[in-house]
C-alpha cells in the first residue's frame, strides 16, 4: 500500500471515502456472498419484480449457489462500500447463441437515483464487446421501472400474460466501447484501492508538504 498512501494529499482528513464513493464493477465468484446479501436485503415487493415471483430467503440462497459464472456476467453499484444494485446477464451459447437474459436489481432506498441505469449501461457494454446482439428483459407487467429502463436504451416491448419481455438490439463492438470497459475496469481498481484505504487510514501516516 506504500504506493498509493500519496492518495491521502488529495482527501482531507476529516473526510469519509466511503460516503462520496459510489463505483461500478464487475462482480466475481469471490463477491457471491456480498451478492446473496444484497438480494436478500430486497423489499419483498422488489424481489418478486426480480424474480416474477415470490422468494424466501432460502430460495434466493439457493439461487445463488446455482450461479453458473461461465455464464455470467455482473455489474454491481457499490455505495459507501455496499451492493446496492446489480445488473445480472446470463448468456448459454448453445441455446440462445448471440443473445443474454438481463435481470436488474436495486435495493429499495436507492431505487429513483440513476444507478439502476447506471449498471445496465455498464453491462450492455460488456455484452456489446462479447458480440452479444440481442438482449432480453422479462419484468411484471407492473414492473413500470423495468420497462422505463428498457425504453430508456431504444428497447422494444411484448407483453403476454401477465408478463413484459423487453428486446434490447445491440450493435457490434468497436473502439469506443472497448475503451469505456477498459475505463471502466481502470475505475472500479481505483475505487478498489481507495476502499481499501480508507480501512486502513488510521495506520497511515499523512505525507508531508512538499
Amino acid at each position: 500500500m506504500e504506493r498509493f498512501q500519496g492518495l491521502k494529499a488529495f482527501v482531507p482528513e476529516d473526510t469519509d471515502v466511503k460516503s462520496i464513493m459510489t463505483f461500478y464493477r464487475k462482480l466475481l465468484p469471490t463477491d457471491l456472498n456480498v451478492y446473496r446479501d444484497h438480494l436478500l436485503r430486497l423489499s419483498s415487493q422488489d424481489r418478486y419484480a426480480r424474480f416474477c415471483g415470490f422468494k424466501t430467503d432460502e430460495s434466493i440462497a439457493a439461487y445463488c449457489r446455482g450461479i453458473d459464472w461461465r455464464f455470467t456476467i455482473m455489474v454491481g453499484c457499490f455505495v459507501r462500500g455496499e451492493l446496492r444494485a446489480v445488473a445480472e446477464l446470463r448468456t448459454e451459447p448453445k441455446v440462445w447463441p448471440g443473445e443474454g437474459e438481463l435481470a436488474v436489481s436495486v435495493e429499495r432506498e436507492f431505487q429513483g437515483q440513476g444507478i439502476g441505469s447506471g449498471v445496465v449501461r455498464r453491462i450492455m457494454t460488456v455484452a456489446r464487446n462479447r458480440q452479444l446482439r440481442r438482449l432480453m428483459l422479462i419484468c411484471m407487467i407492473s414492473n413500470r421501472r423495468m420497462q422505463a429502463i428498457v425504453r430508456k436504451f431504444l428497447g422494444t416491448l411484448e407483453c403476454d400474460s401477465g408478463e413484459a419481455t423487453g428486446w434490447i438490439e445491440m450493435p457490434w463492438p468497436n473502439q469506443l466501447s472497448l475503451m469505456q470497459e477498459a475505463l471502466d475496469n481502470s475505475a472500479a481498481l481505483v475505487n478498489g484501492v481507495l476502499d481499501q484505504w480508507q480501512g486502513r487510514s488510521e495506520e497511515m501516516p499523512v505525507p508531508s508538504a512538499a
